[in-house]
């Protein structure tokens, strides 16, 4: 990209290796990093060049951002006038890239730091902050948790800058989180602090601004401490909205139950066994059936109101027994069945002192699209063989039938996407904090 500002840059002489270093603002820039040999020094405006220090080693990969190149973050263009790279002083497998960016026009400094792949662009603020004793620092906007405390320690250094980048290991660094947004704050001693405000960068927009393909800038792994998480930008509309959905669900469902329901058929109905009937397979010998047959039952006629679903429940007095309900519904006018079978049983005793109890004496069945019109039951029970006892049963229709299992499936539906945008938040909040001495999570 072509700076708004372009102009050829000036050089000095690396006072060890004498290797020309580059270098584009003349007005702040005292202390400079060589390439060649690793020299670090301070070229003060009068006097001899002073060798600070010389890198032992340089990083083993190319760089992501090569210095002099121009690019555009938040529609400014800036310039990489420095690199860095950088570690932890109690935890030096830590190791972290930071670029100088200068603003063409106005001369203005940030950072552009990366660690694993996680780009921050970092500017100062004027802006003095306080942080509780639990680690969060309030602002008008956010609530920032503190993540991670360090004193840096500097590997290697190259290009320009305006202040000597060695006197930050006497620093210690605090970062506080919100993210996308982070809060990174310089201490000296208490009374002389310097804040930064951090913002996350995606890969991309970084290739973007300074017009590299995404190969050459460094894999992201991990969970960057202030990356985003899924969603992040639609989550707490995408929250609102599934809350007042669920709302409206259960309301109407509760609206349902309380004006459908209606009870359109009540009757109680005693069905006794049949003579038994000798019945032969299809060798001709003499079967034993498992239930014996009664007498079909037919209910008096009702109305259904209106079309729609209809609830059939059965309940039956049993003592050690059992009874299978087969029924049809049927249309008076049309002759249009509906049929379903209810299987009803219940069993009790006492067995090594303790009493247990088996079986269910209700049954429920959903019809639906049921339309309106008269109707009655046909039954076709069938009972135990060896107890010809008679049965008592109970059957209850309930027209414009609401079930509550079309209230679950529409709340699972609901909050299919939410919830499993809601757990791979959660997971990428818990790997965020893997990393941090101040993690929630332990």
């Amino acid at each position: 990209m072509n700076p708004s500002v372009s102009f050829a840059p000036a050089a000095i002489h690396c006072p060890h290796c004498a290797h020309e270093v580059c270098y584009y603002d003349a007005l702040q820039s005292a202390f400079f990093g060589c390439p060649e040999c690793g020299t670090f020094f301070e070229y003060p405006e009068v006097g001899k060049p002073k060798q600070l220090r010389r890198f032992k080693e340089q990083p083993p990969h190319a760089r992501p951002l090569a210095l002099g190149t121009t690019g555009q973050l938040d529609g400014e263009t800036y310039r990489i006038t420095g690199y860095q790279w950088r570690c932890e002083a109690k935890g030096p497998n830590y190791r972290w890239e930071e670029f100088q960016l200068r603003h063409e026009t106005t001369g203005a400094n940030r950072q552009l730091a990366v660690f694993q792949g996680h780009w921050l662009l970092i500017e100062p603020t004027n802006e003095q902050y306080r942080s509780s004793t639990g680690g969060t620092v309030v602002t008008d906007d956010a609530d920032f948790q503190l993540y991670n405390r360090y004193s840096p320690r500097v590997l290697y250094a190259e290009g320009e800058f305006d202040w000597n980048v060695l006197s930050d290991e006497s620093l210690t660094v605090s970062e506080f989180i919100s993210p996308p947004q982070m809060l990174v704050r310089e201490r000296q001693n208490k009374n002389n602090d310097h804040w930064f405000l951090a913002r996350y960068l995606e890969p991309r927009e970084v290739a973007a601004a300074f017009g590299v393909t995404m190969s050459r800038l460094p894999y992201r792994s991990g969970t960057g401490a202030a990356q985003p998480a899924p969603g992040h930008a639609n989550w707490p509309q995408l929250f609102t909205f599934s809350l007042l959905m669920v709302l409206a669900v259960v309301l109407t469902h509760v609206f349902l139950m309380l004006w459908g329901n209606e009870t359109v058929f009540n009757r109680e109905f005693v069905t006794v066994p049949l003579p038994p009937q000798p019945i032969t397979d299809s060798l001709g010998q003499l079967v034993t059936p498992n239930g014996s047959e009664r007498q079909v039952l037919v209910s008096p006629s009702f109305t259904v109101p209106g079309t729609g679903a209809l609830t059939v429940k059965l309940w039956a007095s049993l003592n050690n027994n059992w009874v299978e309900l087969p029924y049809a519904l049927v249309n008076e006018q049309t002759g249009q069945q509906f049929a379903a079978t209810g299987n009803l049983e219940s069993y009790s005793g006492v067995e090594d002192g303790e009493s247990w109890h088996e079986g269910n004496q209700d049954a429920e069945a959903l019809l639906s699209q049921v339309p309106a019109g008269p109707y009655h039951l046909n039954f076709y029970p069938v009972a135990d063989l060896g107890k010809p006892e008679a049965i008592q049963f109970r059957a209850t229709v309930q027209a414009r039938a609401t079930a509550g299992s079309n209230a679950v499936l529409a709340l699972v539906l609901l909050l299919l996407y939410p919830g499993i945008l809601y757990a791979l938040r959660a997971s990428h909040e818990s790997s965020r904090w893997e990393n941090s001495d101040f993690s929630p999570y332990s």
